[in-house]
This record gives structure tokens, C-alpha cells and sequence, in this order.
């Protein structure tokens, strides 16, 4: 079976942004950025209101080629290209090709959100379970019920979540959330979402647990109708910046996750104005907030 090599490069004191564009341009399979941070440190994570920026201190660049290109030519090239005086640091990884799809798959499990609650990668067989079953297709949509912001959402609809409300799923991803609501309560529930592609990730994901939800790009969403409850999980920056648009939107109540421990104390505030938000429950440093309207 064929092999292949990922090429990983430490370009100090280099705009990765125009290595990136210019790298491209070479004869080989692929270039990426990775992230080198941890999921905790990273705020590489797409933002309505923000532009995101890389550098060379959070960030390197990664190429694909065959294992029989060479690597010293390789970083050769790329110095001539960049103009690079300096001695191009990089790890070189080798390994074999795979049926990428099985592969992929294998990764996804079967996440067990509570006794009564579990999430399942849709070709995985189901197996006996006294309790209710989303069905996943992981897609281009976050949410698989593996992260910590999900269970937390996850867990608060099942237990605290009443029946007869109508719900918003802001920043509805994959569709996760807005499908428990539906399966669990029977609540009138619409999703959110800036990704045309997570969207008809949900509505795939819809299909296989036999639900009917309304997705609405967040360009076309109206802010004159209100909910009974608003949920989003979405990172601590975005949660700001969409502080007045929650206020035009919530009826009664408020669910926010994406929040790391010391962002708390900061997201409370900027919403003190309209809300009481408080602490709910933590996993991972992870934390959920849930608030009521001031009378």
C-alpha cells in the first residue's frame, strides 16, 4: 500500500499567512495550518464579528506528498520561495494509506451522555438501550456529543428543559442540540446557524432520527420574534458580541456553554444589564451558565 509524509514546518519570524498562499502553489498534495494549542487555549474558531489571525508562535504549517518525493528538496524549494535566510526547522511523519472513511468512522463512538441519553454515529449497530438515541452523522457541523460544551447543554435538556416552550438553537452546528429538544420534549425548536454546510449537515442529521426542524442562515434571521428559551454553545468572544441580539430574542430563558472557568466572572457581567445568568455545572474547565429575565 502506498505511503505518504507530513511535512510539518516551524517558520519563525514569517508571515504564515503568505507562506501559506505561496506554499500552495508547489507541487505537492495538500498544505494546512495547525492549531498548536490545546482545545482550552485555542481562539482559532470561526467568529461572526472577528476576522481570524495566525502566527508563528500558535500555529505551523503541514504538507502532504508522496513518500518517495524528497524532503531535504522539498525545504530547499520552500527557502528559495520565501527567501528564507535562516535554517527552515521542520518533524517529517511518515505513514501508510487506509480506507480514510472506515477510518474516520472507527474514531466515533458511541458517547454516553446519561443513563437515559446517548449519541450514536449512525453506522455504528444499534444496541439494546432503555432510553432515547441520537442518531449522528458528524459532517461538517461541530457537535458530535463528545465535547464537553455539548454534554453540558445535552445533560440540561434532558433534566431541566420543560415541555410546552418554544426554543432557539443558536449556533446550531450539527444539529445535536436542536434534535434532543425535539426528541426529548416535543418543543417547537428552530436552529441558527452562519455555515450553509452545517445546515445541511443538520438537516441529513435531521433524516436519520425522523425529526422535522426549521434552519435558518443567521444573515436571514429575524430578531423581532422571541423565544422561551435561547440555547448556544458557542466560544466565550462570540457569546459578547451577541449579548443584544439574545436580549431581542429571549423570552424567558437563557442556556450559554463555551465558557472556560476564568471567562465567567467576565460573561456574567456583560450580560448583568438584562440577566441573571449563574453558574449551572463544569466539565473539563468547561462551564454552562443559564439565566431568567429580570422581572
Amino acid at each position: 500500500m502506498k505511503n505518504w509524509k507530513n511535512i510539518t514546518l516551524e517558520l519563525l519570524e514569517y508571515n504564515l499567512d503568505d507562506a501559506f498562499n505561496k506554499i500552495s502553489h508547489l507541487d505537492v498534495l495538500s498544505v494546512s495550518i495547525k492549531d498548536k494549542r490545546t482545545s482550552k487555549e485555542s481562539d482559532w474558531f470561526d467568529d461572526p464579528e472577528k476576522t481570524s489571525t495566525i502566527n508563528q508562535k500558535t500555529h505551523s504549517i503541514v504538507i502532504l506528498i508522496e513518500e518517495e518525493k524528497s524532503t531535504q528538496t522539498l525545504i530547499k524549494n520552500i527557502q528559495q520561495l520565501l527567501n528564507f535566510k535562516e535554517e527552515i526547522y521542520f518533524e517529517e511523519e511518515l505513514f501508510e494509506d487506509r480506507d480514510w472513511v472506515k477510518h474516520t468512522q472507527s474514531l466515533f463512538k458511541e458517547i454516553s451522555i446519561s443513563d437515559s441519553l446517548r449519541i450514536l454515529p449512525h453506522w455504528v449497530k444499534k444496541k439494546k438501550f432503555n432510553g432515547t438515541t441520537i442518531l449522528i452523522d458528524p459532517g461538517t457541523g461541530f457537535g458530535t456529543g463528545s465535547h464537553a460544551t455539548t454534554k453540558l447543554c445535552l445533560r440540561w435538556i434532558e433534566d431541566q428543559l420543560k415541555e410546552n416552550r418554544t426554543v432557539l438553537d443558536f449556533g446550531s452546528g450539527s444539529g445535536i442540540l436542536s434534535i434532543a429538544v425535539k426528541k426529548l420534549t416535543n418543543n417547537s425548536i428552530n436552529g441558527v446557524e452562519i455555515d450553509e454546510l452545517a445546515i445541511k449537515n443538520a438537516l441529513h442529521n435531521n433524516s436519520l432520527n425522523d425529526v422535522k426542524i426549521n434552519y435558518i442562515l443567521s444573515t436571514n434571521f429575524d430578531l423581532n420574534q422571541k423565544f422561551d428559551v435561547v440555547i448556544s454553545n458557542i466560544l466565550a468572544n462570540t457569546l459578547i458580541s451577541l449579548s443584544e441580539k439574545f436580549k431581542k430574542v429571549t423570552k424567558d430563558e437563557l442556556l450559554l456553554s463555551g465558557i472556560l472557568n476564568h471567562q465567567v466572572k467576565n460573561i456574567i457581567s456583560k450580560y448583568e444589564s438584562w440577566i441573571e445568568l449563574k453558574f449551572i455545572s463544569e466539565e473539563d474547565g468547561w462551564c454552562l451558565l443559564h439565566g431568567k429575565l429580570k422581572s
